[in-house]
């Protein structure tokens, strides 16, 4: 009788272990695609930061090799 008491108590314990696992092993795939996602956004948001595609064009920029006023003639 102890024996079977035993292996019913084992099963159970077993079950809810399972259940368990399986729950929390669902929640961290889902925690690990979020985290997925926001660290594309986050490097989407520094890659458009760095390559800066809406800012002044090389054209706008200023160059930084050229004199700051243009040469007088020569007489």
């Amino acid at each position: 009788m102890v024996t079977a008491a035993v292996i019913i108590f084992a099963l159970v314990g077993f079950a809810l272990f399972y259940f368990v696992a399986k729950r929390v092993l669902r929640m961290a795939i889902r925690l690990a695609l979020f985290g997925a996602v926001l660290f594309a956004l986050l490097a989407g948001a520094v890659a458009w930061w760095w390559y800066d595609p809406l800012g002044p064009s090389d054209d706008a920029r200023p160059n930084r090799n050229s004199a700051s006023r243009p040469a007088r003639p020569a007489r």
